[in-house]
């Protein structure tokens, strides 16, 4: 006869795992202003996640550059991501890059509200342009905040 011992471990306070929210940034190579969500992050975004679309009229610019440098279209986005993270003024560890292919951002985003917890949601001002609703169905899917960019004005 064998006997079996079961050990039970309860977490304690300083040993639960922390969940830290993060928040989800929208990027679209596309348009001139696919990065304006960035400007929305502020020092309250600790843990930021890029999106990045591979398909969709938001990834027609990689695309165009996918062929143009005779590459596959994740590495475009890889090289992509890579001089966005570059430029951010962030510690590497707390943003998280990734890639999705989907039929439209809205979907996407939804698909990453319902698995992640997030702090809030950040979207480029070109989102208005390519998929209008996606603001309001995403603000369906999750409880954080759904930020648009805004059109800043230029002097003329």
């Amino acid at each position: 006869m064998t006997t079996h011992t079961v050990t039970t471990l309860t977490p304690t306070p300083d040993t639960a795992p922390t969940i830290i929210p993060t928040t989800l940034v929208l990027l679209d190579p596309t348009s001139p202003d696919g990065e304006s969500a960035l400007e929305l992050l502020n020092e309250q975004d600790e843990h930021i996640t890029l999106m990045l679309l591979l398909s969709g009229p938001v990834s027609s610019a990689l695309r165009d550059r996918a062929r143009a440098e005779d590459l596959d279209m994740a590495t475009a986005g890889w090289q992509y991501l890579e001089q966005v993270v570059g430029r951010m003024h962030r510690p590497a560890h707390h943003v998280l890059a990734m890639t999705a292919m989907g039929p439209s951002a809205a979907t996407e985003l939804a698909d990453m509200a319902a698995s992640h917890e997030l702090r809030r949601v950040l979207l480029p001002v070109s989102v208005q342009r390519y998929e209008p609703g996606a603001p309001e169905l995403l603000g369906r899917y999750t409880t954080a905040p759904v930020q648009v960019a805004e059109v800043l004005a230029t002097a003329r």
